[in-house]
């Protein structure tokens, strides 16, 4: 199973190394580790892959355009950066990922046997990809708000009705699963909204 994880917190990625990822039990912290697997992430985010049970072979990791384990980084144009670590664990250079642009990081490791003090431990070849982050610097635009009323006056004693469109976002949020490319709208009845 495999996870990769984007944050920029270095207590959080402190956290998932010493405390999770040679954790063979990782039970509520398993919560952890998926609420920091992140897709938008502000322009100082770093970028930051784990896998479990990958702390005993060593690991090629790759910061790709297209979710896919390249044959060689070198020549591979949607690769553009690769690493190796022995410790399910990598952190990539921010500099190496413009901003607006998708990612992902994958992994690759060939299978192996990990001899332990009582048995013999057999690990599957390793072929894995994120699903995807980006960098994202630029705000959605604002829509139109439409509160109706009549003559300037709200006419219903009890409901305020409001209609909203045309707010859009450069990324398109459906191809990470969500329903909306604006996460949440905030509605206000005042002049002021503190959130």
């Amino acid at each position: 199973m495999s996870h990769c994880v984007c944050n920029a917190v270095a207590y959080t990625l402190i956290f998932v190394y010493f405390q999770m990822i040679h954790s063979a039990e990782l039970g509520a912290l398993y919560s952890v580790l998926h609420d920091n697997e992140l897709n938008f992430r502000t322009a100082d985010s770093v970028p930051a892959g784990a896998i479990t049970y990958a702390s005993d072979r060593r690991v090629t990791w790759y910061l790709m355009t297209s979710p896919r384990v390249p044959s060689d980084c070198d020549t591979d144009a949607a690769c553009r950066l690769s690493h190796s670590t022995t410790d399910g664990f990598v952190v990539f250079e921010r500099q190496n990922a413009s901003p607006n642009a998708r990612y992902f990081i994958c992994a690759q490791a060939n299978a192996t046997y990990v001899e332990r003090e009582w048995f013999t431990e057999k690990f599957e070849e390793l072929l894995s990809c994120s699903n995807g982050f980006i960098f994202d610097t630029i705000a959605p635009q604002s829509g139109q708000v439409h509160v109706e009323n009549t003559h300037g006056f709200l006419t219903a004693r009890q409901d305020i009705i409001i209609h909203w469109d045309m707010f859009t976002d450069n990324v398109n949020a459906a191809e990470f699963g969500y329903p909306s490319s604006i996460k949440e709208y905030y509605l206000s009845c005042g002049r002021c909204v503190n959130y």
